[in-house]
């Protein structure tokens, strides 16, 4: 979010979604509260990577192999229930901002009409991608970088889901990774479905075991077949700019939606264009996408029944009255989709 304190963010947040509220992200306080840095703390404590300004792995340390293995002691330690261990992977000082004021509204306000709540964690690939070493290397092609990125995630992702689940509320856990839309460009032919699937299903472990609901947002178009193959409960897919990619995937929707898997619609535009959308329209559009997945045999029933409606994506780099506008959008479809307004 664009807003620069924790109490307007909120604010917004539950008059807009009461139901499912969410802890604010807000790069705009610095780069420990960005996109990139906000997970990285136990990477940065055990000087694997030297700090979150510009992170970069430091492999050429004369003490890399002390430092890996501190690291790599610590990950076991929070493996095995070790809570200051797990606590380590937890957010810095600055950088859980918006989560810990999240976690003091709840505590002082209580759950409200919340029926769960959300948190969020950057992916391994998005993060890989522009994390390097000194040579300027993307991370995620070095099989020992990667692994401690994988590893620091799915523990922040444990960390931050058994946090919240303490307010006694499902607990949606969302990892953000748009980067996997690269997967099976000619850009990137060297990434592996497996692999990816494997390290979605690492961090998506975590989740589990703390009893929360995996989910993957991506704002793009991609192989969605890959997240509907893993572990992960909900899909967020930007069903504004690119709901063509979901339209010729009818038997594997169908497949996801039979094992217990949620459709998450980003029908709110995130960009300008959302000046010139109503709710009505933005509501005929999702009927009309909703229309046109029924005509290609996916299960309507099962398809309503197990949808949720987001923006397409995040509002951070938005300006402040668009980023509430997005809002507002959602909280008028939502009301009147279950027919409150």
């Amino acid at each position: 979010m664009p807003l620069k304190t924790s109490e307007d963010a909120l604010g917004l947040i539950w008059r807009s979604v009461p139901l499912a509220p969410h802890w604010p992200q807000l790069p705009n306080l610095g780069a420990e509260s960005s996109f990139v840095g906000q997970y990285l703390n136990a990477l940065i404590e055990t000087g694997v990577i030297a700090n979150v300004q510009n992170p970069k792995f430091q492999v050429e340390a004369t003490d890399w192999v002390d430092r890996m293995t501190v690291f790599y002691e610590l990950y076991l330690e929070a493996a095995e229930g070790n809570e200051q261990a797990l606590e380590k992977f937890g957010f810095s000082a600055q950088g859980g901002e918006g989560f810990e004021a999240f976690c003091r509204d709840l505590e002082r306000f209580g759950t409200r009409d919340a029926v769960l709540l959300k948190g969020q964690v950057s992916g391994s690939l998005t993060l890989g991608m522009q994390i390097t070493d000194k040579d300027r290397r993307s991370s995620y092609y070095d099989d020992t970088l990667r692994d401690m990125l994988v590893k620091t995630l799915a523990m922040h992702a444990e960390w931050q889901t058994k946090r919240l689940r303490k307010f006694g509320l499902p607990v949606l856990m969302t990892i953000d990774d748009p980067g996997l839309y690269v997967f099976g460009a000619s850009t990137h032919v060297t990434l592996r479905r497996e692999q990816l699937i494997e390290e979605l299903n690492v961090i998506t472990e975590g989740i589990l075991r703390q009893g929360g609901i995996p989910g993957v947002h991506v704002c793009a178009g991609m192989d969605w077949t890959l997240l509907f193959d893993s572990k992960v409960e909900v899909v967020n897919f930007d069903a504004y700019d690119y709901m063509q990619s979901m339209m010729v995937l009818a038997e594997p929707i169908n497949r996801y939606l039979a094992r217990g898997g949620i459709l998450s619609w980003g029908i709110v535009p995130t960009n300008p264009v959302a000046w010139e959308e109503t709710t009505q329209k933005l509501i005929d559009r999702l009927e009309q996408n909703i229309g046109e997945l029924v005509k290609r045999g996916v299960d309507e029933s099962l398809l309503r029944q197990q949808s949720m409606l987001t923006p397409s994506c995040g509002t951070g780099t938005l300006p402040k009255d668009l980023a509430e506008h997005v809002y507002k959008l959602l909280a008028e479809i939502g009301g009147l989709v279950r027919g409150l307004v």
